[in-house]
């Protein structure tokens, strides 16, 4: 180029001269490198918008991801915490049963001694007694006169008759056997536990495996409830991630708050407690962490609200059993 680039082909996409112009561009649209600058300028921007939304959502999520990893160390630290609590509980409770145990065992065996010991006397009481006399017969027989010995026969016979007659010896074998062992039954140390994952994946495919044992308590009603893993074992989840409303079929939207508790007899098991305002069908809501399980239903048999129930009409021309229904409403 001989002439300086001071132009912009739009269509080759490069800088040209004024001869370019004329000769290789001619029929090319163009403009100044100047206006060109602007126009491309501005498409350029318009292109990088997208590029900065990336990396606006990125560093959300770079934040997002050191946020969660904070949580995850958090959640590990926790774990292993409660996996020590756990373990030391465990060991408090062993030292209980060790010393239980023990006592046990030592009861067992001062009992059993308790017998032996009492034979062990008699036994030797019994021997020394047949000691005295075997000594007097044979001191007897050794240093008496044939005359003291005759004399004396009929004594020594009877003497010995009487103590060896008093003396049974199988009654004073040993009674007591050291039979006693330790049964153990250690399979639930083996496994104390796991780690368990609850991720949304996961719980989407979990559900209400059986609710059962509705007990009506004055106007509260409770009732127990299990929930089931994919795997078919039951899903135990801390109280803290469990929720449970119920919704009364037909009767409004409103969700009736619930308590839940558990014991330590039932793993697993949790029991719901509730004011219902009615009886019927409920919709049983159950909600793990962030994931809501497929509804389940519950039908309260009574109303907890009609404590004393008046009769409006008496039918008394009735002379054979006859079918009662009562609709929601509570009408005959």
């Amino acid at each position: 180029h001989e002439d300086s680039l001071r132009y912009y082909c739009d269509t080759c996409d490069e800088s040209i001269c004024r001869d370019c112009i004329m000769l290789a561009h001619k029929d090319h649209k163009y403009n100044l490198i100047a206006d060109s600058f602007t126009k491309h300028k501005e498409a350029l921007e318009k292109c990088l918008n997208p590029v900065k939304g990336k990396i606006e959502g990125l560093k959300k999520v770079l934040s997002a991801l050191a946020e969660r990893e904070g949580e995850i160390r958090e959640r590990g630290e926790g774990v292993l915490e409660e996996i020590h609590e756990m373990v030391e509980e465990m060991i408090a409770v062993l030292h209980q049963s060790e010393r239980k145990l023990t006592e046990q065992a030592k009861r067992v065996t001062d009992a059993k001694l308790k017998v032996l010991s009492e034979q062990m006397k008699s036994a030797e009481m019994s021997l020394s007694i047949l000691k005295d006399v075997e000594d007097y017969v044979e001191q007897s027989l050794k240093t008496g006169s044939p005359q003291q010995v005759l004399r004396s026969k009929k004594q020594m016979m009877e003497r010995m008759s009487e103590v060896t007659g008093g003396i049974n010896v199988e009654e004073l074998h040993p009674k007591e056997k050291a039979d006693f062992v330790l049964s153990k039954d250690i399979k639930s140390l083996h496994h104390i536990g796991d780690i368990v994952t609850y991720s949304s994946t996961a719980l989407q495919q979990c559900r209400v495996k059986k609710i059962d044992h509705i007990t009506p308590a004055g106007k509260a009603v409770s009732f127990s409830l299990s929930m089931e893993a994919p795997d078919s074992s039951v899903l135990c989840v801390p109280l803290s991630s469990l929720r449970c409303s119920l919704v009364p079929v037909g009767k409004g939207d409103e969700p009736i708050d619930t308590t839940v508790t558990t014991t330590s007899t039932d793993p697993g098991v949790y029991r719901i407690q509730c004011n219902p305002s009615t009886s019927g069908t409920h919709t049983v809501k159950v909600q793990v962490c962030d994931v809501h399980l497929e509804d389940t239903s519950l039908v309260i048999p009574i109303n907890p609200y009609l404590d004393n129930i008046t009769p409006v009409r008496t039918v008394t021309r009735l002379k054979r059993p006859w079918g009662v229904a009562v609709t929601d409403d509570n009408m005959l």
